[in-house]
């Protein structure tokens, strides 16, 4: 049991790690911050996952620095592949897409990413992760079960509220294309009066939307620019456009304050 909470301490520090290269890489190609990942706290599972694969799998070609290169490319890949793949089934959506970069497959993964999984597996396993190990080695084992339950208690909390937050999003906005949908099939020469109710009726549902801000999916959303829910593309980009104008007025508005007080 002592091993599982090795493991996991093992999981989280390279998930946070991963979050901070994730950052500054974005930081410097955007020019800005993004918190990033898929949970709200700082730590990208997705590379805690690769890490122990790098680890556990190729430690046993450490002896060769280029099958680690070449092995850690493919495993990670495959990794960032799948991981892809299941989260589309699960929300029916898609996070990222690499269509518009060379030599990408289905757009879930590209020859760029990859090469730079390659060379993180080689600071991993020949840099960082001797040092780690050693580190926790010291720390008394009771303290080393205390401090994994703690994070991954605040991790499956975490998991819980962003699905929560995500599938109440896809709920909301699959009202919307049921009211737009309601819209289309009128008859507008015999239903002018009910179709002047629907449209009141998804003014007042998109306003009360933004209205009820939601800093979980705002984030992921910041965080995943080409994040799409298949079936309500065209709601998702109204419901983007709305928040953005949103923000925009309340910053106007905080102008507007600062200015009368000075």
């Amino acid at each position: 049991m002592n091993n599982f909470f090795i493991l996991f301490l093992y999981f989280f520090i390279y998930s946070v790690l991963g979050w901070i290269v994730e950052t500054l890489y974005c930081r410097i190609g955007d020019g800005r911050w993004t918190n990033r990942g898929f949970l709200f706290g700082p730590y990208c599972p997705i590379y805690g996952f690769g890490a122990l694969i790098v680890i556990y799998t190729l430690g046993y070609f450490i002896y060769s620095p280029i099958y680690v290169f070449v092995l850690g490319m493919l495993a990670t890949s495959i990794l960032e592949y799948i991981t892809s793949f299941i989260l589309e089934k699960i929300f029916n959506a898609k996070w990222w897409d690499y269509s518009n970069m060379k030599f990408n497959i289905k757009g879930r993964i590209c020859l760029l990413n990859t090469l730079e999984f390659g060379i993180l597996g080689l600071v991993i396993l020949y840099g960082i992760h001797p040092i780690i190990s050693t580190l926790i080695s010291k720390i008394p084992s009771d303290l080393i079960q205390l401090i994994s339950t703690v994070l991954l208690i605040i991790m499956t909390i975490d998991t819980c509220s962003t699905v929560i937050s995500l599938l109440n999003l896809k709920e909301k906005l699959s009202l919307l294309y049921d009211l737009a949908e309601k819209i289309k099939s009128q008859n507008h020469l015999q239903h002018k009066l009910s179709d002047f109710y629907l449209y009141k009726e998804l003014s007042e549902f998109r306003k009360n939307l933004i209205s009820k801000r939601n800093i979980q999916i705002e984030r992921l959303l910041d965080a995943f620019p080409n994040f799409e829910f298949k079936d309500f593309k065209k709601q998702l980009e109204e419901f983007k456009l709305d928040l953005h104008k949103f923000k925009e007025d309340l910053k106007i508005q905080k102008k507007l304050k600062k200015k009368n007080k000075d």
